[in-house]
């Protein structure tokens, strides 16, 4: 993918701005909280929103595809920048339903030539996230981004601590499963040991309780926020805790 960017997509920045102030105060927030949170220069995020917009066949693609999907993950472009961004080895994610998390992932990790997605889901566990009739995991990954996807169907309580021990580190681990507290605690607290020091953990409908803030307290983690995904990094020079040690 070309790391230069048409002058009409500045353009578009500018129009909208014009045109609407606020909605561009808040686009604009959102970014830069974005770039924060994740320890990641403000510039480099925005130049990986811009390649995602113009990307037109990956949005094409996505387009002819929501027409059949009723929900949508509206912090899809955040996980592509960031991933984009890190440049990651590893990636663990848990809940695909029609896979638009997935497609942006994997998009971000073919853009950067390395990388790999390892995805568990649970297909129609979530309500408002039920697969189209006849329709599997993760249908909206095009072909040609599934060489570097390795999906794994079932409960990710049960898959989930076998996955992270073969793997035995992660650099980003995005949690958008089941989203009960009881399961985002249990994911966080497998995950968290496996995380590289100074990866990310991220995870979707934050805001549903309380678990991602308790976690985040436990761990002496930011338990920050972008929109709904919560966005927090490991420290690099974090002492393991004993909750954590007792996962190896």
């Amino acid at each position: 993918m070309k790391q230069s960017f048409p002058a009409w997509s500045l353009a578009h920045d500018f129009g909208r701005a014009f045109v609407n102030p606020r909605g561009a105060w808040n686009l604009l927030r959102r970014w830069v909280l974005l770039a924060h949170h994740a320890g990641l220069p403000y510039a480099e995020v925005m130049r990986y929103r811009r390649e995602l917009r113009d990307d037109a066949e990956f949005q094409g693609h996505l387009k002819r595809c929501l027409v059949d999907v009723p929900y949508i993950f509206p912090e899809t472009a955040e996980v592509y920048a960031v991933v984009r961004a890190i440049k990651p080895g590893v990636i663990v994610e848990t809940g695909v339903a029609s896979g638009l998390s997935s497609a942006h992932i994997l998009r971000a990790l073919a853009a950067n030539g390395t990388g790999t997605l390892h995805s568990i889901d649970l297909p129609n566990v979530q309500q408002g996230s039920v697969l189209p009739d006849g329709r599997a995991s993760g249908w909206i990954v095009p072909d040609s981004l599934r060489f570097r996807w390795k999906l794994q169907i079932g409960d990710s309580r049960k898959l989930l601590p076998d996955l992270l021990r073969t793997l035995g580190h992660v650099d980003i681990f995005l949690h958008d499963s089941d989203h009960s507290y009881e399961n985002m605690s249990f994911e966080f607290e497998q995950a968290f040991p496996r995380l590289k020091h100074g990866g990310l953990l991220m995870s979707d409908d934050t805001h549903l309780h309380g678990a991602w803030d308790d976690f985040c307290v436990k761990h002496d983690l930011r338990p920050t926020r972008v929109g709904h995904l919560g966005v927090t990094r490991k420290p690099r020079n974090a002492r393991t805790s004993s909750s954590a040690r007792s996962a190896h």
